[in-house]
């Protein structure tokens, strides 16, 4: 019985282990990114600024909820204002990417063509890269290694106590 408390203890501890890794994952994954959200009256329009630069990065993301499921049109303009990306959105979540061709502040332009007001959240930053990325996945392996622990160690109890009445 002592070992199989030893084992819990053990699955516990890699399951922690597995959520801290993933709440410290998403805040490195999202520190660079800028959030924006509020209500859009018809005809108006939300602008989120980030300033990127290209020597860092070359791809920058950018992703909008809609609340009030509606028609939203988004656009990335560069530096200079110009448009490099212009896409309507009909679902709930959307997920964007563009190139970082200069450094200097990027907009993202959410605008409601609409007739009526909608509640809405967006966020545009650099891509993270590829090591930021790789803290999120080891942090799923974590737990679903720590859960699956979670249920080899109650039948290893189970066995093993069958086996101490035989």
């Amino acid at each position: 019985m002592q070992r199989t408390g030893i084992l819990f203890v053990i699955v516990g501890g890699i399951v922690c282990t597995g959520i801290v890794l993933s709440f410290y994952g998403n805040q490195v994954i999202f520190e660079d990114l800028i959030r924006g959200e509020g209500q859009i009256k018809v005809g108006e329009s939300l602008t989120i600024p980030v300033e990127l630069d290209n020597t860092e990065t070359q791809n920058g993301i950018y992703a909008i909820l809609i609340i009030d499921s509606n028609e939203v049109i988004a656009k990335i303009l560069d530096p200079f204002d110009n448009e490099i990306e212009s896409q309507s959105i009909e679902e709930e979540d959307f997920e964007g990417q563009f190139k970082i061709t200069k450094s200097g502040i990027y907009k993202l332009v959410i605008e409601n063509p609409n007739e009526k007001e909608i509640k809405i959240s967006g966020v545009i930053g650099p891509e993270p890269d590829a090591g930021k990325k790789s803290l999120g996945f080891i942090s799923l392996y974590v737990l679903i290694i720590g859960l699956i622990g979670m249920a080899v160690v109650p039948i290893y109890a189970i066995k093993n106590r069958k086996k101490s009445f035989s």
